[in-house]
This record gives structure tokens, sequence and C-alpha cells, in this order.
């Protein structure tokens, strides 16, 4: 398993490909979260990692990076199995190699992957009651997360989804350019479930009576 030196990240999750350097996932946690593991499910081919925990309240994180062949059946059977193994609140991230609506998503509205296959990836992801953070706060909004140059194409197919129950504790959600890799990467803060809302008293100056 790779390592990660860096102090702010100490507890660290990764799945990766046993024999070649074309595949692999992982999931960072910040030092100072005091986060319990229950259960992890990891893909033998680095294709997904599943970690379930206590972080005040049951949460499940997953990350995932999809073929760029066959996404559709992919993204299906991976996410029959993360239904079974989630409880509590759901975020999913990575890469999904697929434009979800090639109108906002495709710099050029055109894309490899069969439409057919595109909107059997929507409903799956439907069924499941997910959705897009970025998206959801930017919905007419044209970003991409990745540039190919063979195509000369711009595309978001990186994501990060949330259940729709979770939506009112969605603050934020960003895509930063790319730096170190050749993929924007895609930011979203929530509210802790904990949070509540300070509560202000008013009170009357009896000297106005």
């Amino acid at each position: 398993m790779p390592k990660l030196q860096n102090t702010t990240y100490l507890k660290n999750y990764f799945c990766n490909h046993p024999t070649q350097r074309k595949t692999g996932v992982a999931i960072l946690l910040a030092s100072k979260l005091e986060f319990q593991e229950i259960d992890i499910m990891r893909d033998p081919q680095g294709r997904y990692l599943f970690l379930k925990g206590y972080l005040n309240k049951t949460c499940t994180l997953a990350s995932i990076y999809v073929p760029n062949k066959g996404q559709a059946p992919f993204l299906r059977n991976i996410l029959s199995k993360l239904q079974l193994f989630a409880e509590g609140t759901l975020i999913l991230g990575g890469d999904f190699n697929v434009p979800l609506d090639l109108i906002l998503d495709s710099s050029t509205g055109h894309s490899s992957i069969p439409q057919r296959s595109i909107r059997s990836i929507r409903r799956a992801i439907g069924d499941m009651d997910l959705v897009d953070c970025w998206r959801t706060l930017n919905p007419q909004t044209k970003d991409y997360t990745w540039y190919s140059a063979l195509h000369n194409r711009y595309s978001r197919i990186d994501y990060v989804f949330i259940r729709q129950i979770g939506l009112p504790r969605l603050c934020t959600a960003r895509i930063d350019p790319a730096t170190w890799s050749d993929h924007g990467a895609v930011h979203i803060t929530m509210e802790s479930p904990l949070y509540r809302p300070a509560k202000w008293m008013c009170r009357l100056n009896e000297a106005l009576l």
C-alpha cells in the first residue's frame, strides 16, 4: 500500500491494483477528526473503496475510479454494492469518466460514450437518490475537471455526490484548476450534523416602559 507523508492526513485508506500502476483510489481523513472505523470494502482491482465509520453519527465515504470503457455496467454494479454497504450519511466521489450532461459538461457538446449509456448511468444514480453537489449549486454553469488533448475537449467527469436528504447541509462546491494532476479537484463543504444555529434572546429594557 502507498504511504502519504502528510501530518494533516494521518488517517488514510488506499486501494490499488496489486501488480499494475493503472488504478487506485484513496480516502484521506484529517488528523483532527475523531473517526471510528466500522467496516471497509476494497476492490481487488483498485477501482473502488468504501469506508463506513462513526463521526458523531454513522457515515459512509466512497471513492471510485470508473474505467474509460463500459462505464454504465460498471457503475450499476458498483452502486448496487454501495447500496448494500452504505449506512448513515453518504458521500461518494471520484472519476466517473463520463459527462452526465453533454450540453453543460462537455465543451463540444459531444462524447464518445453513447447517449443511451449516459442515460443509464443517470438512472442508476437517481435510483440511489444521489445528487451532484457541484451541479446542484451551479445549475447552468459550464466548468470542467479534465482536458482531452486527443479530442481537444474539456469535460466535467469528476463528481461528488450526496443523498438528496443531505442537501440542506451542503454549503459550497467548487472545481479547482488542475495542478499536480491532470484532473481538477472538486471540493464541497457541509455543515456538521451536530451544528445548531445560535439562539438569540431579546430582553426588553424596562427603563423604556
